[in-house]
């Protein structure tokens, strides 16, 4: 997974590197739907276990 190039530093690297995901606009429309999807995930999860947790407060 080596860095695609050997300066070891970031100037001079114009395009975007995604690893295993092909690279190009297509990764990135990939990857904001991943994250979108992880935020949605995130958000359901925090609420169902916030229901839960006032269902039993009120007991």
């Amino acid at each position: 997974m080596g860095a695609p190039f050997d300066t070891g530093t970031w100037n001079g690297v114009e395009a975007t590197y995604y690893v295993g995901a092909g690279g190009g606009a297509g990764a990135e429309t990939l990857w904001l739907f991943v994250s979108i999807a992880l935020c949605c995930f995130a958000l359901w999860m925090g609420h169902s276990h916030e229901l839960d947790a006032y269902r039993r407060s009120e007991k």
